[in-house]
């Protein structure tokens, strides 16, 4: 084994004053996401740059007006998944729709993860795992860039934070401590599937750890499992009064399925496919809501089938196109060549580091949280390929890898071999 005294000197100290001040330091990357992202904020101001950002802001400011979830202020819908709008509702009614206070949503939301990234880090290996992604997530690009764009995968990254590390903590304590990690572990996992959908298993698999950690957590993770399912379960219930049909979250997985499943489809596609024919047949029927989303993901599924190979081939050229460093911003003249290279040079090293963190595995066996975040990252690459990829969607997933680099990169400089 490796002693630390082994290492340089330099290495060795600053080490130990990174272990000795992980929390303050954890607290300077909370202000200075603060900083950076609330300034990029104000740079923004009121202009909404996306389509996606403007029907947010319908959907909140009808929820707010009492209206209901409608896009038109008359027309129930569950084409969006609500956990979003839910939370810029009251920032939405308390200011009036005023779209900068809104972007602070995004903004505290990266605070959070900051924060709750240096939580999850410290249980990865050590302290100063924790205050290194801290800081990493504090100065992170496209985090940044997201977090003040109106949409939901910086909050959805904190509500996986939050899953986790109180899933976490809830293995750890006893008594009042625990009742309360649960019920806010179990709260956060519901509003995330209701906020990012995809996390769905993400969440199911925070209680599953929780009982492989500790036999006695069973209870505990039963308990987290039951609150998830009962916050989305509430919203199935609205979804079966307004639209008179079983609806588990939103009515947009068909036309992603399609999107992402067609004869026009490609790796990098996204939205911009043509799926005109399916969409003139959805018109000529008059399909609902519900319909078209049934009819949309019944069509992406027939061409699976009838296309078994190249389906498959796509799946792979959709994989990994989800590691591609070309951004939203960039297709909409938001920062082009200088953007991408700046996003390549700070993801690429990360994700670097955290699959070689997985790569020495058997020099350094990965410790039961390590091994939660891997598949979490793992299984969801595998997912989001299903539909379609996004530089955005990938997120909450940038979230978790800085954790992983973190904790090799802190491993080396202590120079240990314990998991």
């Amino acid at each position: 084994m490796t002693s630390l005294t082994a290492r340089p000197p330099v290495l060795v100290r600053s080490y130990a004053w990174l272990d000795a001040h992980a929390r303050q330091v954890a607290l300077a990357a909370v202000a200075l996401s603060l900083l950076l992202a609330g300034g990029y904020a104000l740079v923004l101001g009121d202009t909404l740059r996306y389509l996606d950002e403007r029907v947010y802001v319908q959907l909140a400011g009808s929820l707010a007006s009492g209206a209901g979830y409608s896009a038109d202020g008359v027309q129930a819908t569950a084409y969006r998944p609500p956990g979003y709008p839910f939370l810029l509702t009251p920032v939405h009614g308390l200011t009036g729709g005023d779209v900068l206070a809104m972007r602070f949503v995004g903004v505290l939301a990266l605070a959070g993860c900051v924060w709750f990234g240096y939580r999850v880090g410290r249980r990865l290996f050590a302290a100063p795992a924790g205050a290194l992604a801290a800081v990493v997530l504090a100065c992170y690009p496209l985090l940044t860039y997201t977090a003040t764009a109106l949409y939901p995968q910086v909050p959805g990254l904190f509500l996986l934070l939050v899953t986790i590390d109180c899933g976490m903590s809830a293995v750890e304590t006893r008594g009042g401590r625990r009742v309360a990690d649960v019920v806010v572990a179990g709260l956060a996992g519901g509003l995330l599937v209701l906020t990012v959908p995809n996390f769905a298993l993400s969440v199911v698999l925070v209680p599953v750890w929780m009982a492989w950690k500790r036999r006695g957590a069973w209870g505990a993770a039963a308990a987290v499992v039951a609150l998830a399912v009962a916050v989305p379960g509430a919203w199935c219930v609205r979804n079966a009064v307004a639209l008179h049909a079983f609806v588990p979250v939103s009515t947009n997985d068909g036309i992603n399925l399609l999107l992402g499943n067609s004869e026009h489809t490609t790796a990098g596609s996204g939205t911009e496919v043509d799926i005109s024919r399916y969409e003139q047949y959805a018109k000529d029927h008059h399909l609902d809501e519900v319909g078209i989303n049934r009819y949309f993901s019944d069509s992406a599924v027939d061409w699976i089938t009838e296309h078994p190979g190249d389906a498959a081939v796509l799946y792979g050229e959709k994989l990994a196109n989800t590691f591609s460093f070309s951004s939203d911003m960039a297709t909409s003249g938001q920062g082009g060549r200088t953007a991408d290279l700046v996003l390549a040079l700070t993801y690429y090293p990360v994700l670097l580091l955290a699959v070689l963190r997985v790569g020495l595995a058997r020099r350094w066996p990965l410790s039961r949280t390590e091994t939660l975040l891997a598949v979490l990252v793992v299984l969801n690459f595998l997912l989001q390929a299903v539909f379609f990829t996004r530089l955005r969607f990938r997120v909450p997933l940038d979230g978790l890898t800085v954790l992983l680099a973190a904790s090799v990169v802190v491993r080396f400089a202590r120079g240990s071999r314990g998991a």
